[in-house]
């Protein structure tokens, strides 16, 4: 029997195809054990040419309306055949069809981000030079990862840390990697590193003699020489070609992919490394936005992208909305990559403000000219004051299908209130409740997410990754579930504020295609829906609470292309070509 089990990646035949039917029908009546879904529907078949590939013996959760799960699934030209039982979808599979043995492993609709800052990941960020502690919670793999970081950099370059997406206490052995740990990971490289709970950066000996210090310190900067270390890495960066964004953005989307991310909504993003000392938009003086346009172009972009345009620090207001809408349209683009609109930022806060006349001037300029709009608004009084705003330039220039949207909002669990969710939607806007507590807030700085999730306001979860934010989806679906943040004994979330397993997940999924202008195509295993799904290490319905961060994808799939592969499906990436 072994010599007649299927090989992945290979082709079927009809000698094979009709013994495995067999065996596949056995199966069905030996057991149908399904966790944390209803019971499998009959498939719904459509005739005509056979599947591009099916992915069998799985729990496949589709996120439909009913939260079913199926053991298969058939892809054709980049979009969900059928779901359903073993046999009756490989009844549909032909010779030519791919077919995957899932082994049992369970499927997820493809995680989509509602607030990522990405595309900087390719230049001022560049992903393949920082050594990310977001996902790391032993001291032993952080040196490693720098390490690794290192293996794959020439020397003499700097490897980086920026922001606060990890906590120094996550670790299990706290505290800051120290200048000789450092030493011992990168000798060959200086590297510096920022985290919250940590003041300044932390710098190794290479790190000391490239900014002409004493390399005698034991490495913390701050102050002066803090900004020195910036703005030194930020001129080394800036002499990044092309096709080394190219590359960094790749690494970077690979590893959203091994991490469950098929699509996310990126805010724009601004350059911390400013020789100002005043964060400017990533796109200004820098290549910005073309490394991920490259990708697109070249049918290399294995991920769903919607962007906007934004401004910052001392490119703000008016002047940037007008240069930044001069030559874009609001929704032009693809289902890979599309021009949402503009913001997160256009103008600065005066008393968490958003002050008149500038920002009504802004707001109708943007709603007249038919521009989606996705604004910033933490405190509970911004928010207030900003639905005030939207309603008042909605009344003269609609808004209600421009697709605008309030970003991370705070206040804790009392903010916004029910009243301002119901004023959101009845203006067609939405809100996006990000994750940048997860590593140390406490129950009163994050969004009240059971509040949103029941308003039907359209509402998706974000991270604000990556800077101040942990990436990780998982890792951001674990803390709305648990209520536990990255540091042990510290409590994020309050009980009566937590999801579901389930309302996580569609809240990671189903809710957020609306996010990125793919309302009812993306986020569920559904016919004609497209193919993005992931296949999990662990199964996100059975493992412990607390296991529920670690899940990575072993195989991901984006419009039915297989953009990552790992485990025993190693090997079976595939480039893109559309």
């Amino acid at each position: 029997m072994n010599t007649m089990k299927l090989i992945l990646g290979t082709r079927t035949c009809s000698l094979w195809l009709a013994f495995v039917l067999v065996l596949a029908a056995v199966a069905i009546f030996a057991t149908n054990t399904i966790v944390a879904a209803a019971a499998a529907p009959p498939a719904v078949v459509k005739r005509g040419d056979p599947p591009d590939l099916v992915l069998y013996n799985g729990k496949i959760s589709t996120v439909d309306v009913k939260d079913s799960t199926v053991d298969a699934i058939a892809i054709r030209d980049g979009k969900i055949l059928a779901a359903g039982r073993n046999g009756t979808i490989l009844a549909l599979a032909k010779q030519e069809t791919q077919v995957i043995d899932l082994h049992g492993r369970r499927v997820l609709p493809g995680l989509i981000d509602g607030h990522l800052h990405g595309i900087r990941m390719g230049s001022y960020f560049c992903f393949s030079r920082s050594p990310r502690f977001d996902p790391i919670f032993t001291r032993s793999e952080a040196i490693a990862n720098v390490a690794l970081k290192a293996s794959q950099t020439p020397a003499g370059k700097w490897l980086f840390q920026i922001g606060g997406g990890w906590h120094v206490q996550q670790l299990d052995v706290p505290g800051m990697l120290t200048k000789a740990e450092l030493d011992s990971a990168a000798p060959n490289h200086p590297v510096y590193l920022q985290g919250t709970g940590f003041t300044g950066g932390q710098v190794n000996t290479k790190g000391l003699q490239a900014l002409g210090l004493d390399p005698n310190g034991n490495g913390q900067l701050t102050g002066a020489n803090n900004t020195l270390a910036i703005q030194t890495i930020g001129t080394e960066l800036g002499t990044l070609t092309l096709d080394e964004q190219d590359g960094c953005t790749v690494d970077f989307i690979r590893e959203l992919n091994r991490r469950g991310l098929t699509g996310w909504d990126d805010p724009g993003g601004n350059n911390p490394f400013s020789p100002t000392g005043v964060p400017d938009p990533v796109i200004v003086g820098s290549h910005g936005y073309q490394a991920i346009n490259r990708l697109h172009r070249e049918g290399r972009l294995n991920a769903r992208v919607r962007f906007s345009f934004s401004c910052f620090g001392n490119v703000i207001g008016m002047p940037c909305v007008q240069t930044n809408t001069a030559n874009a349209l609001s929704g032009i683009g693809d289902d890979l990559l599309r021009i949402g609109g503009v913001g997160e930022e256009v103008l600065n806060l005066t008393n968490n403000i958003y002050a008149d006349p500038e920002y009504a001037e802004i707001l109708n300029f943007l709603a007249q000219n038919e521009w989606s709009f996705e604004h910033h608004a933490t405190a509970a009084v911004t928010q207030e004051a900003m639905v005030r705003s939207w309603e008042k330039v909605n009344a003269t220039y609609p808004i209600i299908d421009l697709g605008w949207r309030m970003l991370h909002p705070g206040g804790g669990p009392t903010a916004p209130s029910a009243d301002t969710l119901e004023r959101l939607r009845a203006l067609g806007a939405g809100i996006v409740p990000t994750d940048s507590n997860a590593k140390s807030g406490g129950p009163a700085d994050h969004p009240p997410y059971r509040r949103i999730y029941d308003s039907r306001t359209p509402a998706c979860l974000g991270t604000d990754a990556l800077n101040v934010s942990p990436y990780p989806p998982f890792l951001n679906l674990w803390y709305v579930i648990s209520g536990k943040t990255t540091v042990p004994g510290v409590e994020g979330v309050v009980p009566e504020q937590r999801l579901t397993r389930a309302e996580a997940l569609r809240f990671a999924t189903e809710r957020c295609g609306w996010f990125i202008d793919l309302e009812g195509r993306v986020g569920s295993l559904e016919p004609d829906n497209y193919a993005d799904l992931v296949v999990l290490s662990k199964d996100y319905f059975a493992v412990p609470e607390d296991e529920i961060r670690r899940p990575t994808s072993v195989l991901t799939l984006v419009g039915g292309r297989i953009g990552y592969a790992g485990a025993e499906y190693a090997g079976l990436d595939q480039p893109r070509s559309d």
